[in-house]
C-alpha cells in the first residue's frame, strides 16, 4: 500500500487512532507531520491526516524518525554555545534553559554543576559556589568562633530581681447592706465579709449578707 500524502513511499507506519480501518502512512510523512505538532510531556502527539484524532498512543516509529527529533532539539541548542570558551560563558549561556537540559549539559561538563549550586534570580546571575566544601566549614567556624569570643568579652549585667509587691491589706468596714442606715441590722462592728454575689467587692454582715445593690 502507497502513502496516502506522498504516493511514492510505502506506508509502513499505522497510526494508533483508534480507526476500525488501518490509517497508515510512510516513514518521511510520519516525520513531518509529527514535527509540525506541538511538543508536550508526552513527546510530539501525531494527528491522523485522515480522521483528524490525535493517536494515543506512539506506534512502531523508525529509527529514522526519532533520530530526526533528536537532531532537532539539539538544533536549537547549540548556536547559543557554539562560541564560547570557558565554563562560565557556558553557563550563562544555558541558564535559562529547562532543568533537564542544564542536567544535560553538567554531565558533558562536570565543572559546570558549581555554577547552579548557587542562584539568584534577583540579579539574574550565577554565583559560584566556595572552593571546597572544607574552606567553607572552616570558614563557618571561625565566624562561630569569633561571635563566642565578642559574646564572652561583654560585661555581665546583674539582673536586679523584681521588687515584691505586698498584698494589699484589708481593712475592715462597717456593713453595705443599707440596713445599717435603716437601723434594721444589729451588727455595730466593722466586718470583712464580702456580698455573696459573685464579682461583688462591697463588705456586709453575716446577717444581711448581700450589699445595698443586690
Amino acid at each position: 500500500m502507497e502513502c496516502p500524502i506522498c504516493y511514492s513511499n510505502e506506508a509502513t507506519y499505522v497510526i494508533q487512532c483508534g480507526s476500525k480501518t488501518t490509517h497508515a502512512v510512510c516513514d518521511h510523512c510520519e516525520v513531518q507531520m509529527r514535527m509540525k505538532e506541538p511538543a508536550t510531556t508526552k513527546g510530539r502527539i501525531l494527528k491522523c491526516p485522515m480522521c483528524r484524532v490525535n493517536e494515543t498512543k506512539v506506534g512502531k516509529r523508525s529509527t529514522y524518525s526519532y533520530e530526526y527529533e533528536l537532531s532537532k532539539i539539539y538544533e536549537t541548542v547549540r548556536p547559543r554555545v557554539s562560541q564560547v570558551n570557558s565554563l562560565e560563558d557556558i553557563a550563562n549561556a544555558i541558564r535559562d534553559m529547562p532543568r533537564s537540559t542544564i542536567a544535560r549539559y553538567i554531565r558533558m561538563f562536570p565543572g559546570l554543576e558549581r555554577y547552579f549550586e548557587v542562584y539568584d534570580p534577583r540579579t539574574a546571575r550565577v554565583q559560584p559556589r566556595p572552593a571546597s566544601r572544607v574552606q567553607a566549614a572552616a570558614q563557618a567556624v571561625s565566624a562561630a568562633q569569633a561571635r563566642a569570643a565578642q559574646a564572652a568579652a561583654r560585661p555581665v549585667q546583674a539582673t536586679q530581681p523584681a521588687p515584691v509587691q505586698a498584698a494589699p491589706v484589708q481593712a475592715p468596714v462597717y456593713c453595705q447592706s443599707g440596713n445599717r442606715e435603716l437601723r434594721q441590722c444589729t451588727t455595730k462592728s466593722k466586718t470583712k465579709r464580702i456580698c455573696t454575689f459573685l464579682g461583688c467587692t462591697k463588705y456586709v454582715c453575716r446577717s444581711c449578707r448581700q450589699c445595698i445593690n443586690h
